[in-house]
């Protein structure tokens, strides 16, 4: 088993698509399979995470996985010792996946029947054709997921006057995409954390 540096080296290298790793930075001899799966930047872990990855598999009987890419459509690059750092937070049984795949079209082709669970924000993005190369579609992103036999699972948010909970509209989603999304109702899970806030409180 190659080690965590050579990982990240084969990743950057592009010879290969990922690589799953514990808080230990021990690579794991796992495949993905039949997964809840989290990306996030994870800058830190905290318990909101924790909590909606558990809600999620327990709910639809699936394996827990946390996803970070080294790449971000909206941040720098992460580099190999700010992952160190962010990987070290998490516990000793939890799994994660080390990618270079920012778009989710990516992640479902890696990792298919999978559930992408994902936040309200990251589902305004995902519905958010500004995010798209010119020769994408939010067309081409939906028959994927649905080709792959994925879905996402979106977690709602508290709105920033602190009053209202906010989750995805789908109103004006074709009917034909509509079960690729499935929305967490306020009463079966709410989280009023981030990990900016938990910056703040750690400096």
């Amino acid at each position: 088993m190659k080690s965590f540096i050579d990982q990240i080296k084969l990743l950057s290298y592009g010879e290969s698509n990922y690589f799953i790793v514990d808080s230990n930075l021990k690579v794991l001899d796992s495949v993905v399979e039949n997964a809840s799966i989290l990306s996030g930047s994870f800058n830190p872990i905290h318990h909101g995470h924790r909590k909606l990855l558990d809600y999620c598999s327990k709910k639809y009987d699936k394996n827990k996985y946390y996803e970070i890419s080294l790449l971000n459509v909206d941040k720098a690059e992460i580099v190999s010792d700010d992952l160190s750092a962010r990987l070290k937070k998490f516990s000793e049984d939890e799994k994660i996946i080390i990618t270079k795949s920012s778009k989710f079209v990516e992640k479902a082709t890696l990792f298919p029947n999978s559930h992408f669970v994902i936040g309200y924000d990251t589902g305004l993005r995902i519905l958010d054709e500004s995010y798209l190369n010119i020769d994408e579609s939010l067309d081409d992103l939906f028959s994927t997921i649905d080709e792959k036999k994925c879905k996402f699972i979106v977690a709602g948010r508290v709105n920033v006057t602190g009053k209202e909970f906010d989750n995805l509209k789908l109103d004006n989603l074709s009917s034909k995409y509509k079960n690729l999304f499935e929305l967490i109702e306020e009463k079966d899970f709410r989280e009023d954390v981030s990990s900016t806030e938990k910056r703040r409180q750690n400096n």
